[in-house]
């Protein structure tokens, strides 16, 4: 071997170990960024060569630069990601109209109907007592009043539901495009050999952000780029450097927002239900779940008023001798929202407590009106509160259940973000072992240099 040979070895070492230290500084750069996986340089021997009959080392060269991954990991990651999304999306809006059916700490709805027939009890005891027949009117504008109130507080958040769906999309259109130029700077980057694993890093980051608000499916390709499909139907998201894109319609019949999804390559754009992931669970919300409640209040409220204006036809009021016959206290109700005082019901003169035309101080009537708390024919079953705290017991239920699905979901996601950062994070102690046993290796290599000089030196002040 040759002292040039030598030199040549010394100089392999140093920009070996050069690009090691530079890795390892990337490493330690970037130890607090999301979704970064740690890189390290991979060192092989140099081709061997033949001098004097023996089989001699070249020195050292990297062949790689590799990124700690775990392809297994990450597809855990973004399906956890994709059920964390939905469970969050509904546990946070259950419990903002959770307090609407609340009936512990504030005076609601089913406390209003007890109330209501309350005050026909009283009546009963005087029904000519005009005290007692404004109670009944007063309880009787309350009821209304809450009952305007929960249906406002679910059609609110139907309609916030709805309205979300726009920086909704918006977001996985950007986050789209994002991945499909990510796609595009990796496969140029590789196809000139250069290192694209931070890029790989972002990609794979912007893609459990993706996961968390639609359900995806995704293809590693060997050109490095990622294909993403729809979950709800297999539709292509990202194929290599085209992105898909959601839109929205407005439904003529609901007023609602429709969902559309042109899929990446330009085909026509088509209607979507997504099911998973926060915008799946926003569609729920607004689709199923609220107009749930909602259909139980209203089935409620319809047959309060229903009932108790049947009632009211049956009696008599106290107008004049002979009382005449008692006139619908609610107007047609077809739902919470439209429950309303009759108009026309102006006196609590005509609020029909009397059985009979001719017997102004009979209470038949009222104490049948106050029967009705305790009717079981008309609610599957169930008397009016007892329906109605059915559904406060079921929504109470329905927030704590999912808020203990979201604690699962978040335990679970901490422990894969646990591994993840066992295998890919970066270890600062780790990190500062490598770069003294890098210094010390581009130290001793610039000592190869200097001593085949000196022996170049020396063999020079031979010849003179």
């Amino acid at each position: 071997m040759s002292l040039n040979s030598i030199m040549q070895i010394g100089k392999s070492g140093l920009n070996a170990y050069q690009i090691a230290t530079e890795v390892t500084g990337e490493n330690i750069a970037n130890v607090n960024t999301p979704g970064y996986s740690r890189q390290r340089a991979v060192l092989e021997t140099a081709p061997q060569t033949m001098s004097n009959g023996f089989s001699i080392g070249t020195g050292v060269n990297i062949t790689t630069v590799e990124r700690y991954y775990d392809s297994l990991l990450q597809q855990q990651m973004v399906t956890g990601q994709t059920t964390l999304g939905y469970d969050t999306t509904k546990s946070t809006v259950l419990q903002q109209i959770e307090p609407s059916f609340n009936e512990v700490k504030n005076d609601g709805l089913g406390d209003a109907i007890s109330k209501f027939f309350g005050a026909w009890q009283d009546l009963t005891l005087n029904p000519g007592g005009t005290a007692e027949r404004q109670a009944v009117l007063t309880r009787a504008q309350i009821l209304v009043d809450d009952f305007h109130a929960v249906s406002k507080t679910l059609n609110d958040t139907i309609t916030t539901q709805n309205t979300s769906l726009v920086s909704m999309t918006d977001s996985i259109n950007a986050t789209l495009k994002d991945i499909a130029q990510l796609n595009s700077q990796i496969k140029t980057t590789q196809l000139v050999s250069g290192n694209a694993n931070e890029l790989k890093d972002q990609r794979d980051l912007l893609v459990q952000n993706l996961s968390k608000q639609i359900g995806i499916t995704y293809t590693e390709n060997s050109d490095g780029t990622t294909d993403i499909k729809f979950a709800d139907g297999g539709a292509a998201l990202v194929t290599g450097q085209q992105a898909g894109a959601f839109s929205l319609t407005t439904n003529a019949a609901t007023g609602l927002y429709d969902v559309n999804l042109t899929p990446a390559g330009g085909a026509a754009a088509a209607a979507v239900t997504p099911t998973q992931g926060a915008l799946g669970a926003t569609l729920a919300l607004r689709d199923t779940i609220i107009p749930g409640y909602l259909s139980q209040v209203d089935a409620l409220a319809s047959t309060i008023a229903s009932k108790v204006n049947a009632q009211q036809a049956a009696g008599f009021d106290i107008s004049g001798p002979p009382g005449a016959a008692g006139i619908a206290m609610f107007s047609p109700a077809a739902s919470a929202a439209t429950i309303a005082i009759n108009p026309a019901l102006t006196s609590t003169d005509q609020i029909a407590a009397s059985g009979s035309a001719t017997l102004s101080g009979d209470n038949s009537n009222a104490v049948a009106m106050a029967a009705l708390l305790n009717d079981t024919s008309t609610m599957g079953g169930s008397t009016f509160t007892g329906y109605y705290n059915s559904l406060a017991s079921k929504v109470g239920l329905d927030v704590q259940s999912s808020q203990n699905t979201v604690a699962q979901d978040e335990a679970f996601s901490n422990q894969l973000s646990t591994l993840r950062e066992s295998n890919s994070g970066v270890s600062l102690d780790e990190e500062l072992t490598n770069l003294v046993k890098y210094q010390r290796s581009y130290q001793a290599s610039s000592k190869i240099i200097t001593t085949a000089t000196d022996m170049m030196d020396t063999v020079i002040g031979l010849i003179r």
